[in-house]
């Protein structure tokens, strides 16, 4: 047998409640500890703050982290950054070696300087040497270049 229904009969028909899911023990930890959130049962004003509050946290955290990546890249890669400050010291350096390479040599010229002004014998010496000078009392002899002096020259 039928009974008639009729769409305002069945509007006016008392609805279970449905009552929430009932969380076991290990559950109730779980959410305790933060590794989960509980399940959402209705949307309501104090949920919808919380979950906005939680956004808003979360992107405070992203923004945050992107600051520091920013600022660890300006202090690696930037111009007073690790790289630039390791390759200004290795230029330092090399203009160092280079400046006491510099006053050994300007110590050896003044020392010449003195030596050419002040001793006749380095005088002679750099004449027989650069200039191919003798003594009137020396005897020169021309020797015809060797094999293997002709053989240095055409290499």
């Amino acid at each position: 047998m039928q009974y008639p229904t009729s769409k305002n009969s069945l509007s006016q028909q008392n609805k279970p409640v449905v009552q929430s899911k009932r969380l076991k023990n290990h559950d109730r930890i779980l959410y305790v500890n933060g590794l989960f959130s509980p399940p959402k049962t209705q949307e309501s004003p104090v949920g919808l703050v919380k979950e906005s509050e939680e956004w808003r946290s979360l992107f405070t955290m992203v923004l945050i982290a992107g600051f520091g990546v920013v600022m660890l890249m300006i202090s690696v890669i930037g111009s007073y950054g690790i790289l630039a400050t390791t390759r200004l010291e290795v230029h330092e350096q090399m203009l160092v070696q280079r400046l006491e390479s510099m006053r050994v040599e300007k110590t050896l010229m003044q020392e010449e300087v003195t030596a050419l002004k002040t001793s006749p014998e380095y005088i002679e010496l750099i004449a027989r040497k650069e200039l191919g000078l003798v003594h009137s009392s020396e005897l020169i002899y021309y020797l015809p270049p060797s094999e293997e002096d002709s053989s240095r020259k055409d290499l």
